[in-house]
């Protein structure tokens, strides 16, 4: 140890400086081996909580306690951190499933992989558009890739089946374990595992329709609110509302300015301000429509319902036909609530959460089985199931898709614990 004197307004002050050699804690401390894990972690976090847009890199430094300086040692910018954060979790995902040798195994490796990596699909869905043009064509080859390889398990398991519909089943599998990156419910990991082991399960079982019988059209009510669904409508604020629902599904609400949405009506872009004072206003009329919606959709299968089983059917039915006719409308509220004020935001997830749990009592009265938070969880992944369906061009082509979405959606809540 080194005594040296300071002489500090006057005072001797004693001042011990011990020296690197004699105590090693003086040095600086070492660097985490796992450092780039924890920023990629800690980047996730940010980009579902934020959103892309919203998250800064001096954000994420400032989180795990460096510099951006040091982070940007590991990633050259927040581009390469959001395609690492994408991939990695696909990746491991996807290397779990290729080594399955049977459906159960394939199912337990998904459910699996759904928990350990809960934010992803609510990441990659969200912000896919921020990706590179290579990166976002690498992401969906490994998405069709996970595809295929779930419905050759469900083919293996169910020889019967014809490829097309055992890849439409494989499809709808691979949804209810994205469901839960979409909510927060939470469960002792063993029965979260056990409840989505046995949707998955009865999800791959659906013995899909035969025939159509057109009975998903005659679910096809009139709202009571307004529901704009083009851009030529006679109401110039319902046709500013098409024109930005349908851009904003398209491009991403970052990317598309007000000049665009005028443009796409007709109008110069401040002229959209006698309507709206600001676009995230557009947004916000956009989410609440789609709230508005199915709520009069979930109202209306109670009042009009004979029974639960009957109401349950008649919600599922209503909820089909409604992300049919307003795809736009469903993606931007299922992904684009980032961009809103987070006092307007917080608002309206507590608006679905609530439409959830209505659907989800509705379930309960059904099945006495399940616990609420239990019957939330199936409730996502039947309403997932129909999200992701109706956003995959390649399936489109089947004639009754309304009713085998019925079915799957309907095997899905009848899902028995195992």
């Amino acid at each position: 140890m080194v005594c040296r004197q300071v002489i500090a307004k006057g005072r001797q002050v004693h001042v011990n400086a011990v020296s690197s050699e004699e105590n090693g804690s003086a040095q600086r401390p070492a660097r985490p081996r796992n450092r780039k894990e924890v920023i990629l972690r800690t980047a996730t976090e940010h980009f579902l909580r934020n959103g892309y847009h919203r998250t800064s890199m001096v954000d994420i430094a400032a989180t795990i306690g460096i510099t951006s300086t040091a982070l940007y040692r590991h990633f050259t910018n927040k581009a390469e951190l959001l395609t690492r954060s994408v991939l990695n979790g696909l990746d491991e995902i996807i290397a779990g499933i290729a080594r399955t040798e049977s459906l159960d195994e394939l199912i337990d490796s998904l459910a699996l992989g759904a928990l350990t990596h809960r934010g992803m699909s609510a990441l990659w869905q969200r912000e896919f558009r921020y990706l590179s043009q290579e990166t976002q064509a690498l992401v969906m080859r490994k998405l069709v890739g996970a595809a295929a390889t779930a419905q050759a398990a469900i083919q293996r398991a169910r020889p019967e089946l014809s490829h097309d519909d055992a890849e439409f089943l494989g499809w709808c599998l691979l949804a209810v374990f994205e469901s839960v990156s979409h909510h927060q419910v939470t469960l002792p990991e063993g029965d979260f595992l056990a409840l989505l082991r046995a949707v998955g399960h009865q999800v791959a079982a659906s013995e899909l329709p035969t025939g159509s019988d057109g009975r998903g059209q005659d679910f096809a009510i009139d709202p009571v609110i307004p529901l704009p669904h083009d851009t030529s409508g006679t109401s110039r604020r319902d046709r500013l509302i098409a024109a930005a629902a349908l851009l904003f599904s398209e491009r991403g609400y970052a990317a598309v300015s007000i000049d665009d949405i005028g443009a796409a009506v007709g109008i110069t872009g401040p002229s959209v301000y006698y309507h709206f004072r600001r676009k995230s206003d557009l947004l916000a009329e956009i989410v609440d429509l789609a709230a508005a919606a199915t709520e009069h959709y979930t109202a209306a299968a109670i009042d009009n319902a004979e029974s639960p089983v009957d109401s349950l059917e008649r919600m599922l039915r209503y909820y089909i036909s409604f992300a049919f006719t307003h795809r736009d409308l469903v993606r931007v509220a299922v992904s684009e609530l980032t961009h809103l004020p987070a006092d307007v935001a917080a608002g309206h997830r507590m608006r679905q959460r609530e439409g959830i749990m209505t659907w989800a009592r509705t379930l309960r009265a059904v099945r006495p089985d399940l616990d609420v938070d239990a019957a939330r969880v199936v409730v996502q992944a039947a309403i997932m199931i129909v999200n992701d369906v109706v956003r995959l061009p390649g399936l489109m082509w089947r004639t009754q898709l309304h009713d085998d979405l019925f079915v799957v959606g309907m095997a899905a809540h009848v899902t028995q614990r195992t």
